[in-house]
């Protein structure tokens, strides 16, 4: 029994340690809420805590890739809805490289969280590649936290998960430390290994990496400040074709050295020296055929079993720069009707701004959102969040 007595006292207080260490970044995480609103980065979006603590009432998920830094203009969310001084707010999950395999995993394992059970993903045509998806490219934007998260869901069906687990490893081969940790969870959940030591080890591992989320988290905000600004906005008053007129004014002050709309810093960084070389270069390109639809499909597949319903945004290309490059515009319009038909297929809305090619300053350069084009997605989002 004396010999006992240390051991159980050292493992008494370490627990203690371990709970109190859990409740003090609980705490700090709760107390960073309003900064955390729009503030979309890996140490945000990958801490489930932190994203229980801004996923309430008021708000939407809006998952997409690059175009979410794309914070010109003044139908920027973080901007139109004053940094989250707002009865409304986007909670933006996504940055370049982030696509529907992806944000199927983010879905599946943020789904008990999200208000109304709604959610949006914002699909941008260069995704859809005939590559795709890269083993260069993916494990980069792999949350683990998140995926074990994904396989836990009882609500999704085991074939389902399994699959998803098979897609991923299929993009790990570049990172073999994270297919090892993939194949563990794919082995303890989806397998139900009943190797006790193993089941221990993954629960303490799994503790282990929520409070280092937290931590990290709590660590990156540290000089954080809250990005409230201004008056409280009630996005019912909010004049969307006011912003759309004010979106104009803006756009045509900011692009003035080209003809094809694209604002001009990023014309001369990207464009200007290359032109020549441009002119017809993507005749041999096309999006009608991708893996990226497979995996749009599984985004929407999640969502089918998770009881989520999605809003798909279709973006289009800049057509005037399209056209130059040479891109066919019937492969444009083939990958376009994809988006309608899967969209069709699932029954789910479709916000379809494909006609929008040639409207100036719906995009900023030659994909991303401008400043007209975020004023139309706010009104589509705002409008999906408001139906019964």
């Amino acid at each position: 029994m004396k010999k006992a007595l240390p051991l159980l006292t050292a493992a008494v207080l370490f627990a203690g340690t371990v709970l109190g260490t859990r409740l003090f970044l609980d705490g700090s995480v709760r107390a960073m809420g309003e900064t955390l609103v729009y503030i979309n980065n890996d140490s945000r979006n990958f801490c489930f805590q932190a994203m229980e603590e801004i996923l309430q009432e008021g708000t939407i998920p809006v998952f997409g890739s690059s175009e979410l830094s794309s914070s010109d203009g003044l139908a920027y969310p973080r901007a139109l809805f004053h940094g989250g001084n707002s009865d409304f707010n986007m909670i933006m999950i996504g940055r370049g490289h982030t696509q529907s395999l992806h944000h199927a995993v983010n879905a599946g394992a943020m789904a008990e969280l999200l208000p109304d059970q709604k959610a949006v993903l914002i699909v941008s045509p260069q995704w859809f590649t005939e590559d795709s998806l890269t083993s260069s490219s993916y494990p980069s934007r792999f949350s683990e936290r998140m995926f074990a998260r994904f396989l836990r869901n009882g609500a999704l069906s085991r074939e389902l998960r399994s699959a998803v687990a098979q897609r991923a490893a299929s993009l790990m081969e570049q990172d073999p430390q994270q297919l090892a940790r993939l194949e563990s969870y794919d082995g303890i959940v989806l397998q139900h290994s009943l190797n006790p030591v193993e089941q221990l080890g993954q629960a303490a591992y799994d503790h282990f990496m929520e409070t280092k989320a937290e931590f990290t988290l709590c660590w990156e905000g540290r000089e954080w400040e809250t990005l409230f600004t201004g008056e409280r906005v009630r996005a019912e008053e909010l004049d969307f074709d006011a912003l759309r007129a004010e979106a104009v004014r803006i756009g045509e002050a900011s692009c003035t050295n080209n003809d094809f709309y694209i604002n001009d810093d990023y014309y001369t960084s990207y464009i200007v020296e290359k032109l020549a070389a441009y002119k017809g270069a993507g005749a041999g390109e096309s999006y009608a055929s991708s893996p990226e639809y497979s995996d749009l499909k599984t985004f929407l597949k999640v969502c089918r079993e998770t009881g989520v319903r999605p809003l798909v945004v279709s973006v289009p290309v800049n057509g005037w720069w399209y056209d130059y490059w040479g891109f066919p515009k019937e492969d444009r319009e083939a990958y376009y009707q994809n988006i309608r038909d899967i969209c069709g297929s699932y029954g789910v809305a479709l916000a379809d701004f494909s006609d929008k090619e040639y409207e100036p300053y719906f995009l900023k350069d030659i994909m991303h959102l401008g400043w007209k084009g975020w004023v139309y997605v706010d009104e589509a989002v705002y409008e999906f969040y408001r139906q019964p």
